[in-house]
């Protein structure tokens, strides 16, 4: 056999065996990841989830048409990620691609409400042209997603003003296997895991609690609770909500939610330390701000938290509508900085709060971490920015405080907590007591210490309550979230979501969301000063590198066998 024939067939075998081994590879899912970041890996969550399926989930992603060049990029990334899902799903993933704004403007406005109706949330992106000039770009960066005819949407991207366009699409890259994972969990669950709200202690009612609710009734029944010292009502619940209490709680009802903790139940507490009575501040007049009497603060102290009796200010802040009119003169309502509404960092390393927007917060009280149990981790979620200071109750709190001159030598506190998460195993505080006198019913065994388990404790029960427009007898409610003044729509509902969400985890789903992927961003001030260039770059250098690869191999081969 000649020369060059073993080398025809040398180069075949090589061929056939690269062949091979790609359907060889591709049979047995077999893959492998050289990314730096994993980015391609499907977490073993996900793996458990998907072969758990026994129906096809299939997913409509509204991000089809022209877009911008980063919201390309992030379309890419979905495709692909959905393609990883689907190799391990046996078929039972199926997904296609919509651009929801074609056809006319008539029928692309009537997709756009289905679409707000079904949840899903637009994404309004400015494009900057070479003549200066601007358009403006709707996009619906989320999915509808339908199992055994149900359909739940999923946003891919949660806006945070403290990110660019490009730097929010990057926090959704990093938590997107969450997003839609955490939805084909919850879709394909036979029974919806119960939540209940407290009632019966001057929690919030209905309306105040209807946009988490809403949000919440996607994936949970919600369910209304009156305890009433009546031990083991809570052991169905898959997690507990104690939403702002204003009166006395009774011994009896702390021992019930107590005993529901030491069992292994999860509780998420939004707690005043200090009550302004805001009515009388609508009125122009002065309040004062007192103690709240709801007779939580020893239990809390107990698992290992303390709600300071005192609010917090911050330079950050949101703003209120009031009347700058003199009097006698016509109502001249403006917005104004009020400090005792602040808005709240949220840590990018923690799964609850990573991506989240700022929380919007209302006298909240500072929270500390207490005792030295070794059995439970504590984690902050929530802090105020640099620029903060306290004020002990009592206090008085008065409209004119707007004109007072905000300064950093006077808010000189710096990154005051506000919400904690605690995990591990807590002692229950009725241990050296009598509790004969609170147990009802037959059956019930008094636990002195808890099984391994978590809660959530925050030192303001505004951040889960919502806006409501009272109009008469009509009172219609606001999403979580949204301030009807600014008609901005800050992180609560994501923060709190997210936290019931981490307190029901049992696959380790949340954890997905710790994961970072490097952000390599292109410099755009960079490119279009050198517009031109980088086009000529990229189009001419890599073919002239080719061909000259090509002349040098020839003329090697020219050399090496001529004779």
């Amino acid at each position: 056999m000649t020369l060059k024939r073993k080398n025809i067939l040398a180069y075949s075998l090589f061929l056939a065996g690269l062949f091979l081994a790609g359907i060889v590879t591709d049979m047995l899912g077999l893959r492998i990841d050289l990314t730096e970041d994993r980015r391609y890996t499907v977490a073993e969550p996900s793996k458990r989830i998907i072969k758990n399926l026994d129906d096809v989930v299939f997913i409509r992603i509204y991000l089809d048409g022209e877009m911008p060049v980063h919201v390309k990029k992030f379309r890419t990334a979905v495709r692909e990620k959905l393609d990883e899902l689907k190799r391990y799903s046996r078929k039972n993933i199926q997904y296609e691609f919509r651009n929801p704004s074609e056809g006319s403007d008539e029928k692309r406005f009537a997709v756009f409400d289905e679409l707000m109706r079904k949840g899903l949330i637009p994404l309004t992106i400015r494009e900057n042209d070479a003549e200066g000039g601007a358009t403006q770009r709707v996009i619906f960066p989320g999915a509808l997603v339908n199992y055994k005819g149900k359909e739940l949407s999923v946003n891919f991207v949660k806006t945070n003003q403290k990110f660019s366009v490009e730097e929010n699409l990057n926090f959704a890259l990093q938590s997107l296997e969450y997003e839609i994972m955490n939805v084909i969990q919850k879709i394909s669950r036979t029974n919806k895991d119960k939540i209940a709200f407290i009632e019966g202690h001057g929690e919030l009612d209905d309306n105040s609690v209807w946009g988490i609710s809403e949000s919440l009734s996607d994936y949970y029944d919600i369910e209304a609770v009156t305890i009433e010292g009546a031990t083991g009502i809570l052991d169905e619940y898959k997690a507990v909500v104690v939403a702002k209490p204003m009166e006395r709680w009774s011994e009896a009802d702390k021992f019930v939610i107590d005993q529901y903790i030491m069992q292994g139940g999860r509780t998420a507490w939004f707690i005043d330390a200090v009550h302004i009575h805001e009515d009388s501040l609508s009125r122009g007049e002065a309040t004062m701000g007192f103690i709240c009497e709801h007779n939580l603060n020893d239990q809390l102290f107990n698992y290992g938290v303390r709600i300071n009796a005192n609010v917090l200010q911050d330079i950050q802040c949101s703003k209120i509508r009031i009347d700058v009119a003199l009097p006698g003169m016509p109502p001249d309502f403006r917005f104004a900085p009020w400090t005792y509404f602040p808005l709240l960092w949220t840590p990018p390393d923690n799964p609850i709060t990573r991506g989240v927007d700022l929380v919007k917060a209302q006298y909240p009280g500072v929270i500390d971490t207490v005792g030295n149990n070794a059995a439970i981790k504590k984690t902050y979620l929530l802090y105020s920015s640099e620029h903060a200071k306290v004020t002990n109750a009592p206090l008085v709190v008065s409209l004119s405080q707007v004109d007072e001159k905000i300064t950093q030598q006077v808010f000189n506190s710096s990154y005051l907590p506000v919400a904690v998460l605690l995990e591990g195993e807590f002692n229950s505080p009725f241990r050296n007591r009598i509790v004969s006198q609170y147990i009802t019913g037959q059956g019930f065994t008094f636990s002195p210490k808890s099984r391994k388990t978590k809660m959530v404790v925050v030192s303001d029960g505004d951040i889960i309550r919502n806006d409501v427009n009272k109009s008469g007898i009509e009172s219609i409610p606001y999403r979580l979230g949204y301030d009807r003044h600014t008609e901005y729509t800050y992180g609560n509902n994501d923060f709190v979501m997210n936290v019931i969400n981490y307190l029901t985890d049992e696959n380790g789903l949340m954890e997905i969301k710790n994961r970072t992927l490097k952000m390599r961003l292109l410099d755009n001030s960079k490119i279009a000063h050198h517009h031109t260039g980088i086009i000529l770059i990229n189009t001419l250098i890599p073919p002239a590198v080719i061909i000259l690869c090509g002349i040098v191999f020839v003329l090697y081969r020219r050399r090496k066998y001529s004779v």
